[in-house]
């Protein structure tokens, strides 16, 4: 578990912000939403003997704090690993505002996040808001999308991808 954690940060560390080139590794095993209101699209945890959490299946992109971040996606653990806490897959977006490839990455993420609506959970969080998640996750260079499911070793994609590249990825990532 730590190799996946050290070979995550590594890969993490030789990105760069606006560089075309992006790294993925395949994925094996600030302000709430106005849906953050609705309560009608929440899927409720079920006791299956797992402490899955909540989840925001309304098709928009969520916005997480860095203590969202911890209760919905995972804890940052660096014995055990990252371990996702939710049933729907996710991807996290880290961005920043001030961040070109950031902002043109913004609309893709939520036309992707209305296409996979109740299939993909869509969050994305500001690495300036969050630097105590990105010191922990060794992310330096944004964007950056963090690829998680339940028991699997989470995935990542350094750079912003085209929108045919973030569908192709995503469908790969949910089959």
């Amino acid at each position: 578990m730590k190799k996946n954690i050290l070979i995550l940060c590594a890969v993490l560390l030789f990105a760069a912000c606006g560089q075309k080139s992006k790294t993925e590794q395949p994925v094996q095993a600030e302000s709430q939403t106005e849906a953050a209101n609705d309560y009608a699209h929440l899927n409720p945890a079920q006791n299956d003997g797992t402490d899955h959490v909540q989840e925001d299946l309304s098709g928009k992109v969520i916005a997480l704090t860095a203590d969202e971040f911890l209760a919905r996606v995972t804890d940052i653990d660096p014995e055990k690993g990252l371990r996702y806490k939710g049933k729907t897959p996710c991807i996290v977006d880290f961005y920043a505002d001030w961040c070109g490839p950031c902002r043109g990455l913004a609309p893709i993420a939520e036309k992707m996040a209305k296409k996979y609506k109740g299939q993909l959970i869509i969050y994305k969080v500001n690495v300036d808001k969050a630097q105590n998640i990105c010191g922990a996750l060794n992310i330096s260079n944004i964007p950056t999308l963090l690829f998680m499911k339940p028991n699997a070793q989470p995935g990542i994609m350094v750079g912003a991808p085209t929108e045919s590249e973030f569908d192709q990825a995503i469908q790969d990532f949910i089959k």
